[in-house]
């Protein structure tokens, strides 16, 4: 082996133990940061106690096809009632049901957690092919690292609709502070 290839090998194994060195006495929010490196959702992943809910779906826009195991779900709409549909499999709708659903859990824990609710943002996002709940601290009375620690790691949602169940773990995401500006 070529000393510069010997050298290349010993500083890559240095890196490497360095980091699951650090990984290994770092808090959660610092393991965290680390992990979100990989990840390919934007932003951090929450550590707390994950939250669950069940949850029957009733809507009037949306019909169970049993025949093909899709959605038919109303799009549009005049005066005279329903003028277009769009169908989706099952198994996607239910998804995506699921992050509003989750993203609902997440804001009510919000409410009831932090006296500052009004300096956390929080909405459903959509990456890497799921949805995922979406926060960010706006304003002084909250940090992002409170939030990764306190918030749920992820909300395990099921939805029944139609006789038919659904069940998806939904994960919390951390962003960087978001500045609000008032127009």
């Amino acid at each position: 082996m070529a000393r510069y290839s010997r050298r290349t090998l010993l500083a890559a194994g240095g890196t490497s133990a360095s980091i699951g060195l650090v990984g290994y006495h770092a808090d959660n929010y610092t393991k965290a940061r680390i992990a979100s490196i990989l990840s390919p959702l934007p932003g951090i992943r929450a550590t707390g106690k994950p939250l669950t809910v069940r949850k029957k779906a009733a809507s009037k826009v949306v019909e169970y096809l049993p025949k093909t195991n899709e959605v038919r779900i109303v799009i549009a709409r005049d005066s005279e009632g329903t003028v277009e549909y769009a169908t989706r499999p099952f198994e996607q709708w239910a998804e995506l049901e699921c992050g509003s659903i989750a993203t609902e859990e997440v804001q009510l824990y919000i409410q009831g957690t932090f006296s500052a609710h009004g300096d956390i943002m929080s909405g459903m996002g959509f990456g890497n092919g799921q949805p995922f709940v979406s926060t960010a601290p706006t304003g002084p009375a909250v940090t992002r690292k409170e939030m990764v620690e306190q918030f749920p790691n992820h909300v395990t949602v099921t939805i029944m609709f139609a006789d038919k169940e659904y069940t998806t773990d939904i994960p919390v995401i951390v962003k960087e502070r978001q500045e609000i500006h008032l127009v």
